[in-house]
């Protein structure tokens, strides 16, 4: 095994370059999202190269009758995903590595082009570099590594490249599962956790639309209408006096590199739209609010906090009409006791020399829907979630490096049941 691990480690050393070239190539591919842009090129490029590092590959395309359903933000723009295999033994565990090429908009004022990555004192410059297609070219040289060597490894080696994490996942990682076009028994996300942190956890996340319904009247004699505004006042104000603490005295087991991260939270008034003119009693009045929930809450419970509110606050006022509509996305955990956590915690302490902290992201991950098809699921990947979203976003290049040889080695681990 020793062996195995020093040949691993070599390779991906000679590979800098290539794995460099790989993800400034990728970068380059503007995946925006929203709308979608450039996903047909970006899995272009993926296929190309995963099936020159020996990958059988498989192009996943959402039916158009679903993106109004899954991709709504899409206007009509093509929904493709990739999935590649190889296999080492019939028999023996399947390890999956995902990640997702989509990007946010590159917002802000950059000091480079986002989309013409650049190398400058050990970082690599541009949209995407650590959220997270750095993570894609580790993972994939990880992958190149152990095919290049020839190892006796057992069982099979998989990764697909999604799309629209960055809206919900629900075309990208949500569709693969779903159709049941991934069953593995270890998945590993890539997403931006830092070299020496492993999540192993997120919150999940309830999006609530609040409508309230008055009746129009002219503003001079505003008591012959029901002022909508108002109804929604008396909302937010019960949210802010009974709901809000008792939400934020909720802590979860799990810690998080972030200072009161492991807390729920509520932030209300994301969206707000009400009135139509400065001189009518609004007869509408429509906000939003982020409900982030710990892994210890259900989903169920937290949509009954905002019903039995709007109900007690009915009872009190006969005249509060209103609507509810809620979005939601999952918490997940895995066990750090599992094997997988295990097996990647080894393999960071081999690499780092320093043992990796284990945590939860305070924000949402595709990782749910493989840990809800009952995949022992964490997320790895050498980017910070510090970097993600801002403006000259970078990922340092001795992280690149350091991930593909933990993926590799994790893999090997995983893998090597015939070596052991």
């Amino acid at each position: 095994m020793q062996t195995y691990v020093k040949r691993i480690m070599g390779r991906v050393d000679s590979l800098e370059d290539y794995l460099i070239s790989l993800a400034k190539d990728l970068i380059s591919i503007p995946t925006v999202n929203p709308p979608g842009l450039n996903y047909e090129e970006c899995v272009r490029f993926l296929a190309g190269k995963l099936k020159e590092i020996g990958l059988n590959v498989e192009y996943v395309r959402v039916p158009n009758e679903k993106l109004p359903e899954l991709a709504p933000q899409g206007s009509g723009l093509p929904r493709v995903n990739l999935i590649a295999s190889h296999t080492f033994d019939e028999s023996g565990p399947t390890l999956h590595f995902n990640g997702h090429y989509d990007v946010v908009p590159a917002t802000g004022s950059w000091s480079t082009d986002p989309f013409e990555p650049v190398v400058k004192d050990g970082k690599l410059y541009g949209r995407g570099s650590s959220d997270m297609k750095g993570g894609i070219a580790s993972m994939m040289v990880a992958i190149k590594a152990l095919i290049d060597l020839d190892l006796n490894l057992n069982g099979e080696l998989s990764i697909s490249a999604v799309c629209d994490e960055e809206t919900g996942g629900f075309a990208g990682s949500g569709f693969i599962v779903n159709e049941k076009l991934v069953e593995a028994d270890y998945c590993v996300v890539g997403e931006p956790s830092g070299v020496r942190n492993i999540l192993n956890a997120h919150k999940g996340a309830l999006w609530v639309e609040i409508t309230t319904f008055g009746k129009s009247a002219h503003a001079s004699t505003p008591w012959l209408g029901v002022n909508a505004f108002e109804k929604m006042v008396k909302i937010v104000n019960e949210i802010d006096r009974e709901l809000g603490p008792r939400v934020e005295s909720k802590i979860s087991k799990f810690p998080t590199v972030l200072l009161g991260g492991n807390r729920a939270s509520i932030m209300v008034g994301g969206v707000v739209n009400c009135g139509r003119a400065a001189n009518m009693v609004p007869d509408r009045c429509t906000l939003t609010v982020d409900r982030r929930f710990i892994p210890e809450e259900k989903v169920e419970d937290v949509k009954d906090e905002f019903s039995s509110l709007l109900q007690k606050l009915q009872r009190e006022d006969p005249e509060l009409r209103y609507q509810l509509k809620f979005g939601e996305i999952n918490a997940c955990s895995t066990p750090k006791d599992s094997h997988l956590c295990r097996t990647l915690n080894e393999s960071v302490k081999k690499v780092t020399a320093s043992k990796p902290s284990i945590t939860m992201c305070p924000g949402t991950l595709d990782m749910r829907y493989f840990a809800g098809a009952g995949i022992q699921t964490v997320a790895y990947g050498p980017g910070l979630m510090e970097l993600s979203h801002i403006e000259n976003e970078y990922v340092l290049i001795d992280d690149l490096i350091a991930a593909a040889k933990i993926y590799a080695l994790t893999a090997l681990k995983l893998l090597s049941q015939k070596n052991a």
